[in-house]
């Protein structure tokens, strides 16, 4: 069964509620996410066309494709009914998806821009989420969350923008610490939380944290998408009604 509009949640998935050390955050682990993976398998061996590197003008170090809008609609649906009630307990909210994206790593850590060589937050506003759908398994890594140790930051606001571009240098001026993918602390920062990788689990975040993929394989860069690293990332605004 590959095509995409049969997709649907498992209603046996696991959730699990993990505290951001340092923060008042959490982040939500989904296990056994989709009832089935096999249209999104279909999708992306046959079916997706990847985009080169940076193509979607994000520091993203490998190869896109939007997935398809059946995909957008489900995890928009469960995000609403299911995890908005977790983040936000008290409020009515919409969502906006902005995008999902199926990714796939194809950088080697010695071509990286410095952007690369360093966690990183999608937006400065505490009303954006991430999601990670991971589609290949532990060995590949997965995504860990830090702190940047100078200013003691885990999680950015609209005034520490000015912070951004002050880590980059940083990290500029200590290229023996940060020469390719960051998979543990630095002088710099400290990894506070790592998620596994594991097939079909879906790992939801405030979009605002610190944070990197956890690229610790050679395979995890690879670009081959039999062997590589394979997931869908995705990002949605909530307004408050």
């Amino acid at each position: 069964m590959s095509n995409m509009k049969y997709i649907k949640v498992n209603p046996n998935y696991k959730m699990q509620k993990i505290p951001l050390p340092g923060t008042d955050l959490h982040i939500i682990l989904i296990d056994e996410f989709l009832f089935n993976t096999d249209p999104i398998t279909h999708f992306a061996h046959n079916i997706a066309y990847f985009n080169p590197v940076y193509f979607d003008n994000t520091q993203f170090p490998g190869m896109r494709d939007k997935m398809p809008m059946p995909y957008t609609r489900l995890l928009k649906s469960f995000f609403e009914s299911v995890l908005l009630p977790e983040f936000r307990p008290l409020s009515s909210n919409q969502t906006h998806f902005h995008s999902s994206l199926l990714s796939l790593v194809s950088c080697l850590p010695s071509t990286l821009t410095v952007n690369q060589k360093m966690p990183h937050v999608d937006s400065c506003d505490n009303n954006d989420y991430a999601f990670v759908h991971y589609l290949s398994s532990q060995e590949l890594g997965g995504t860990s969350f830090y702190r940047y140790k100078p200013k003691n930051l885990t999680e950015f606001h609209q005034e520490h923008k000015s912070v951004l571009p002050e880590m980059i240098t940083e990290v500029a001026n200590h290229p023996n610490e940060h020469s390719g993918y960051i998979t543990s602390s630095t002088n710099l920062f400290e990894q506070i939380l790592t998620v596994e990788a594991k097939v079909n689990r879906l790992v939801i975040y405030p979009a605002n944290v610190l944070h990197s993929a956890n690229l610790i394989s050679q395979n995890s860069y690879c670009g081959d998408i039999n062997l590589g690293r394979l997931s869908i990332s995705s990002f949605a605004s909530i307004t408050n009604t």
